[in-house]
């Protein structure tokens, strides 16, 4: 098995250079070959993908968090959506909501490779992304409005890890803003006056926030989280229950599972998939089944 394996030196405030002498001497403990870049931005991913010959590999690794991911996965779909190379993640982001969804003892990085070096690979879907600029894919979940501003300022706060997130919803909740959007789930069209939706494939976001419990991301479907219009008051007393998913039993919130979401507001909307805030509104998400191979086994698989 020869890999290539990206490291993003720029993940978990950029601490994860700092693993990579360990990731190689992993490698060698489990027998792998691998041919290692240090990619500075999305450009450098997107550029290194391009000119790479991917049959050349058993697969390509993101040695980062979801944003890394992110990357790798659209650079990827970018050469050609349909040459089926198995992808794989090693943790060393701030977040790594993804990470979670694998059967994994632990969330180290010995464990993630040892899932590498078993070989065995799971079919994941993607959701993709179309505004009036690009397409793009995310794995992990898309947010707007107030999750998109978390997110910045969570991006500026990296060197505190996974509290970045819990800063940045504080920092947030004092300007809180709600808007008008106008969304069309599964054909069915609703006005909504609400302080953020997020679209989910997997369960996690920010590291340990269970935002879409029912989420699977291998059963064909995107998790729809809406928050509606609330005071500060209730928003503060709200979050904390997104540690264990009863968010969603809240008076405000819906959760609504769906396979396309078309989402315009007059107010233009920056986007914040998989932790990065890229694209604009209006935008058309619908779920891609079965779109990549991903090393490892999924936590609660869904037969097809």
């Amino acid at each position: 098995m020869k890999l290539l394996t990206l490291i993003n030196p720029n993940a978990r405030g950029g601490k994860s250079r700092e693993e990579l002498g360990d990731i190689e001497n992993i490698y060698r403990k489990y027998g792998l070959e691998s041919d290692f870049e240090i990619t500075e931005n999305q450009d450098a991913v997107f550029s290194l993908i391009q000119k790479t010959d991917l049959p050349a590999y058993s697969g390509i690794i993101a040695a980062g968090g979801d944003g890394s991911f992110f990357t790798l996965v659209n650079a990827v779909m970018k050469k050609n959506p349909l040459e089926r190379i198995s992808l794989g993640i090693l943790p060393v982001g701030t977040g790594n909501s993804l990470a979670r969804e694998f059967e994994s003892p632990t969330e180290g990085i010995e464990e993630f490779v040892k899932i590498i070096a078993d070989g065995k690979t799971s079919g994941i879907d993607l959701a993709k992304v179309e505004t009036n600029e690009e397409t793009f894919y995310f794995a992990n979940m898309m947010g707007f409005g107030f999750i998109t501003d978390v997110s910045a300022t969570a991006a500026k706060l990296k060197m505190f890890g996974k509290l970045s997130y819990t800063l940045g919803v504080v920092y947030n909740t004092i300007k809180l803003n709600t808007f008008d959007l106008d969304i069309e789930i599964d054909g069915k069209k609703q006005i909504m006056d609400n302080v953020f939706v997020i679209v989910s494939n997997s369960r996690y976001t920010g590291g340990d926030y269970l935002i879409a419990p029912k989420a699977k991301i291998n059963d064909g479907k995107l998790d729809l989280i809406i928050l509606n219009r609330l005071s500060r008051l209730h928003l503060l007393q709200t979050f904390p229950k997104i540690f264990d998913g009863s968010h969603i039993n809240t008076p405000y919130v819906d959760y609504i599972q769906a396979e396309s979401i078309l989402l315009k507001a007059k107010t233009p909307k920056v986007l914040s998939p998989d932790g990065e805030v890229y694209g604009h509104f209006p935008a058309k998400i619908s779920v891609v089944p079965q779109a990549l191979q991903v090393f490892g086994e999924v936590k609660g698989i869904v037969d097809k």
